[in-house]
């Protein structure tokens, strides 16, 4: 096959049979990176321009869960799997404008030609669905999301120009505006089951259904999303908010449960899945990431940070697939 086809949860892989770009493989979207931004923008209000500057985490720790960076922690507390739509052609694009513009974050970036970008593991808490962040996993998924609006968005030229393919317009009621809207590729309804699948078998929490009203599918913002325990979108958690447009509800949940039916997902065997295992490699490794009591504090960054240096990798204290690799051609090199 030649690419990753696995997500990372608590730093253990899960194959989920579709292209997936880590966030430290070679085109990765980091989410991690901390680098200061400074750029200028318009105000929505007065038009004027005026200056931004975004530096920090975009992220942080979920609440409410054990520091141990553990599936069976985190399984206590992920109950929702909220989809976006980003507004966007690519996902590079949106990237660009959640991490470097507006100091904010996603898990998981869905490309038109079905790649998934995952920007961070899933045991950190994404900036994405306000109230929602602590208990979600975030999917963004590329469109230019209103045809009303952008009419000529998947022109041919256009399509050329952004390296997409056509999408199909259909008309939509979301929190009572009634919009044209651009479906998605078949290419993303794919990628998208094979990972909800994935995120439901692996998260007992997230029920395979969406919000209804009556018998049919919510279209309207709930009065307390937090409550619902399952697939999500956005204009479920805010009243200002419509995405995804024209998404196919009947469609992507026949697939789950198509995929449902076939797959299984288990955590690839991998060495040092858990940091108190990585603890313990920084230590044979010779480098003192101080008592392997699973915990990540100053200590074992600093161990990360000076085994990466003499690796020759980016010293950033994240253990991310290429530290990984590194360290099982260190202590296991016969795997």
């Amino acid at each position: 096959m030649g690419y990753n086809t696995c997500i990372v949860i608590c730093g253990k892989k899960y194959d989920i049979g579709t292209r997936v770009v880590l966030w430290d493989e070679p085109g990765g979207l980091n989410a991690y990176d901390t680098t200061t931004y400074v750029h200028w923008d318009e105000d929505r209000k007065t038009g004027k321009k005026r200056k931004r500057v975004v530096s920090g985490k975009r992220y942080s720790r979920r609440f409410r869960i054990p520091r141990a960076r553990t599936l069976d922690n985190l399984r206590k507390i992920v109950s929702q799997l909220f989809l976006h739509h980003d507004g966007m052609y690519r996902s590079t694009d949106t990237f660009r404008v959640l991490h470097v513009e507006r100091g904010l974050s996603c898990h998981f970036l869905l490309d038109d030609d079905g790649t998934i970008y995952q920007t961070m593991d899933l045991f950190d808490k994404a900036w994405h669905g306000g109230n929602c962040n602590p208990v979600s996993v975030g999917i963004e998924i590329a469109s230019r999301a209103r045809a009303d609006k952008y009419p000529a968005a998947y022109s041919k030229s256009r399509q050329k120009r952004h390296g997409v393919g056509p999408r199909a317009k259909h008309r939509d009621t979301i929190n009572g505006i009634t919009m044209l809207g651009y479906g998605y590729s078949d290419c993303q309804y794919e990628a998208l089951a094979r990972l909800a699948t994935a995120i439901l078998d692996i998260f007992p929490l997230i029920q395979p259904s969406f919000p209804k009203d009556g018998a049919l599918i919510a279209k309207n913002t709930l009065s307390n999303p937090l409550k619902h325990k399952g697939l999500i979108c956005h204009f479920h958690a805010s009243k200002v908010k419509v995405d995804p447009i024209a998404f196919d509800y009947p469609r992507f949940l026949e697939m789950i449960g198509v995929f449902a039916d076939t797959t299984r997902f288990e955590h690839k065997a991998v060495p040092f899945g858990t940091w108190a295992e990585r603890q313990h490699a920084l230590a044979i490794a010779g480098y003192n990431p101080g008592n392997p009591d699973g915990i990540v504090g100053p200590k074992t960054r600093c161990a990360i940070k000076k085994f990466q240096k003499d690796c020759g990798l980016e010293p950033d204290g994240i253990w991310g697939p290429k530290t990984q690799g590194a360290m099982e051609e260190r202590i296991c090199p016969s795997q």
